[in-house]
């Protein structure tokens, strides 16, 4: 599958809450979502850059080594990344955990 500048997308299946898994295999954002539809459409609301720091400290942050978004401080709540336009969301401010959101 591909949808805007993500070439190989894949869904790998659901997770525990019945959301599906829709994964870009370059850029490796995982973007989870009722349906297949809304997560390409998703990935069209962003550019695939491969090794994206930004969001690679996010998707990587918790409690003992929080990530601190790019243009951002360290309790926000939202963040849209500067480099690829992904858009975050940290759901848990004690233990500064983020997903990212469509």
């Amino acid at each position: 599958m591909e949808s805007g500048e993500h070439k190989r997308i894949i869904n790998q299946g659901r997770d525990i809450n019945g959301r599906d898994m829709i994964h870009c295999q370059i850029c490796q954002h995982t973007v989870n979502v009722f349906g297949e539809k809304r997560g390409l459409q998703a990935f069209a609301n962003f550019k695939c850059v491969p090794n994206c720091q930004n969001c690679k400290s996010l998707d990587c942050s918790f409690d003992e080594a929080p990530a601190i978004p790019s243009g951002g401080e360290i309790n926000d709540t939202y963040h849209t990344c500067p480099i690829c336009e992904a858009r975050w969301w940290q759901f848990n401010t004690h233990f500064h955990l983020w997903a990212q959101v469509e």
